[in-house]
């Protein structure tokens, strides 16, 4: 096994069980190391500090896959996964649902590997090289652990180009069907797991789409990104008086109006296909409990001053339009932007808008979606729910 030596005094992160190994730490490896493989890591002093894929291409050189003398071996690798599946059968009761994430990268000690279950069919995504190397191995342990009906495969994440991976998807295992049909919390959803945004559907939203439907009582609500329809059907479930639902997507607005139908609502509902930036634009709001949950506008951290400008656009000309006495639930999942850099970029937009406004809750991604103690970077979504007077 070739070996990885960091630079003198940086070695703090990695006993610390960090698990990203930035170049500027390497002083040096061995000239015939491979991208993608496996490596030992040991600091300057020659000390085995543990083992990680190695990845010459990436700014993150090495991925640690485990710490101290043990080997990520098949065996290794297979506890990790029956671990992080194991943490899902105590979290089921609780999430009230058959879709799940069930390996989360770092936060299941799998940098790189994401896996989602949606009722029996797993959704495979392979972010980094290394993982992209051990693909029949996860998959032959997936379906050795877990028994999935199939497992279809959506490597479509702008982040393996960073990695010097192209995209891949399509079906690995069995046959998954064009739409698998989710229950969460007794709320319907059809998912386009082939087509769909992320790997189908917006797991990660599952305790925000509570929380609406818990508000939504007696209110006009206006979702905006609406995508699938997955906040539109729970605050329609929840009593709302209206559902507005806008996206630039014709595929989703359908797929959300066909979500509502099976959800067999009884309010009014309208569905906008259009920018949202042009939407604002050009109407007022009259709802009075809207939702702000964009796509990732900072894909990097050089994007991340941009998207900051993305999102105070957003939230401005929401707090400028909506009515005396409104909720309003504003996201962000760019990883790139903190809950406190989010929370600035938010006060930012409602002083500007001249509106008095208290927060009344902060949250991020639900109990599927673990974050590794040793590694909160990888934290990404966060919301915060405001009223604005």
């Amino acid at each position: 096994m070739n070996h990885v030596y960091l630079k003198p005094h940086k070695d703090k992160p990695v006993l610390r069980r960090h698990p990203w190994i930035f170049s500027g730490a390497i002083e040096r490896y061995d000239p015939e190391t491979e991208d993608g493989q496996i490596v030992e890591v040991l600091d300057s002093g020659g000390n085995l500090l543990g083992y990680g894929h190695f990845n010459s291409q990436s700014q993150i050189m090495v991925r640690m896959l485990s710490f101290g003398g043990n080997v990520p071996d098949h065996n290794h690798l297979e506890a990790l996964i029956s671990h992080a599946i194991a943490r899902r059968s105590l979290l089921a009761n609780a999430c009230r649902t058959n879709a799940y994430r069930l390996i989360n990268s770092e936060g299941d000690f799998l940098p790189g590997l994401i896996v989602d279950y949606y009722d029996r069919h797993c959704v495979l995504q392979l972010l980094t090289l290394g993982m992209d190397k051990m693909r029949d191995v996860i998959v032959d342990i997936l379906i050795k652990v877990l028994n999935p009906g199939s497992i279809y495969e959506r490597s479509d994440h702008p982040g393996r180009k960073l990695e010097g991976l192209e995209h891949r998807a399509g079906q690995v295992y069995g046959t998954t069907p064009a739409s698998v049909c989710i229950d969460e919390d007794s709320m319907i959803f059809s998912v386009d797991i082939r087509q769909g945004q992320k790997t189908g559907f917006f797991i990660d939203q599952r305790d925000n789409r509570s929380l609406v439907r818990n508000l939504s009582s007696g209110l006009k609500v206006l979702n905006l990104f609406s995508y699938t329809g997955g906040f539109s059907v729970a605050a329609a479930r929840g009593g709302a008086l209206e559902v507005i639902s806008v996206d630039s997507s014709a595929s989703a607005i359908a797929l959300a109006r066909s979500n509502l139908e099976a959800n067999a609502v009884t309010c009014a509902t309208e569905f906008v296909e259009t920018d949202v930036f042009e939407y604002l634009r050009q109407r007022s709001i009259e709802s009075n409990f809207i939702i702000l949950d964009p796509p990732a506008f900072a894909k990097n951290r050089a994007s991340a001053q941009s998207a900051c400008k993305g999102y105070k656009h957003l939230n401005l000309r929401t707090a400028i339009s909506c009515p005396p006495s409104s909720l309003l639930l504003t996201c962000s999942c760019s990883r790139f932007i903190d809950m406190e850099l989010f929370q600035k970029v938010v006060f930012s937009a409602i002083s500007d808008a001249g509106r008095n406004a208290t927060i009344l809750r902060k949250s991020h991604h639900a109990l599927d979606h673990p974050v590794s103690l040793f590694n909160p970077e990888a934290e990404y979504l966060k919301s915060v729910l405001l009223h604005i007077e």
